[in-house]
């Protein structure tokens, strides 16, 4: 299923990290700038010549819109690109990249998600391009995965909706003296670690993403779910598996925490 890649003038940048990191799969990437936007900045894998109807685009699964909400230019296009796809139908991420200040708190980030269906807040990580690439490359691996470790577009898009989302990454090397399970307990720890133990404990639902080559087994997919789940202390919270392969990694399992928490309406 096709994913739509969208980045800001602000977050151009982002366009060199994508095209670094060769993410497989059915994606277009868009830019979207404002009308006082600097051309030149335009790259590779972008494409900024031709105009686009979301609506010739039915089958789209996600839309990524990666921007800097601290420029209100940037903000102001990105709401607009996020309302045009919205009114057929589409979902719609917003990637809140490249955070300098904390001039955005939880309740701007409340705010937002009249505009976009759910956020994924990256501004915590001084790279917050590689991570941006690592959200969008293993949600999109994972959703073209053969049965029985398929993910399902609804389950995922049930996870995200009205949430903001934060991310947290480990990574573990496997050895031969390293039993399998130990592998993913490891980097399972520290995705745990990084995005840290209250942010699982109270999520709404999480998306456990596991990167790791032709080897990966159900077995260790099942053991690295369940230890994350078992720390979700709510009763009605999703906690889904999503598997990315690349071949690549060799003896590297990569465990990638999605925590959803859905925003607190405000009350009026």
């Amino acid at each position: 299923m096709p994913l739509v890649v969208v980045c800001t003038s602000a977050v151009a940048d982002l366009s060199i990290a994508l095209t670094e990191a060769h993410i497989q799969g059915d994606i277009r990437y868009l830019l979207a700038s404002a009308p006082t936007a600097e051309k030149s900045r335009n790259g590779p894998p972008f494409n900024n010549g031709i105009p686009t109807s979301f609506a010739d685009m039915p089958n789209v699964g996600l839309v990524f819109i990666a921007v800097n909400p601290e420029v209100e230019s940037d903000l102001t296009v990105a709401c607009e690109v996020s309302r045009a796809a919205r009114t057929v139908g589409l979902f719609v991420v917003a990637l809140l990249a490249q955070m300098t200040s904390s001039r955005c708190n939880r309740v701007s980030e409340s705010a937002l998600l009249r505009e976009f269906d759910s956020i994924i807040n990256l501004r915590k990580w001084a790279r917050s391009r590689l991570l941006a690439c690592d959200v969008i490359g293993h949600l999109a691996g994972g959703l073209k995965v053969a049965p029985p470790v398929c993910t399902d577009l609804a389950d995922v898009q049930a996870i995200l909706r009205g949430a903001i989302v934060s991310v947290g990454v480990g990574e573990a090397i496997g050895s031969p003296n390293l039993h399998e399970a130990g592998t993913g307990r490891d980097a399972a720890e520290l995705a745990i670690r990084d995005v840290g133990h209250s942010q699982v404990a109270s999520a709404t639902g999480v998306i456990v993403v596991i990167a790791g080559n032709h080897s990966v087994r159900l077995s260790e997919i099942s053991r690295v779910t369940h230890q994350v789940g078992d720390l979700v202390t709510s009763d009605n919270a999703a906690v889904i598996p999503s598997v990315h392969i690349e071949p690549d990694m060799r003896d590297h399992l990569k465990v990638m925490l999605l925590t959803a928490h859905r925003a607190a309406r405000s009350q009026t």
